[in-house]
């Protein structure tokens, strides 16, 4: 998984041959509530329903790019788990831009940062 600190900081997944920038942008958090009638710290509780990952992907996808489809995240989820990956690894990169993103705790500084 590779992180950027830049100004707008995002993280990146890479799904099958593609890859994706990820952060959380305020708006698309707002759209992300609305969409799962719950805040986003409580749909990050629910990252065991298969929709709530697909919805996760999709606002962390819009954020940097607002011309996403929101059916893509689904092929994105499958390309991910056919290159390999888990269920499981994907919701660790979600978790990884949401810290990005400024949600749940700072990202670690750098040893003597």
């Amino acid at each position: 998984m590779k992180e950027n600190t830049a100004a707008l900081p995002y993280t990146e997944l890479t799904a099958g041959d593609r890859t994706y920038l990820l952060r959380l942008t305020a708006l698309s958090a707002a759209r992300l509530e609305e969409r799962l009638g719950m805040s986003v710290y409580r749909a990050a509780e629910h990252m065991d329903e298969i929709r709530t990952v697909a919805e996760f992907v999709y606002a962390l996808i819009e954020g940097l790019r607002p011309e996403f489809a929101r059916s893509e995240a689904y092929a994105v989820i499958d390309d991910f788990i056919s290159a390999g990956g888990t269920l499981a690894q994907l919701n660790e990169h979600i978790a990884q831009a949401l810290r990005v993103s400024g949600f749940f705790g700072a990202v670690s500084e750098a040893p003597g940062s």
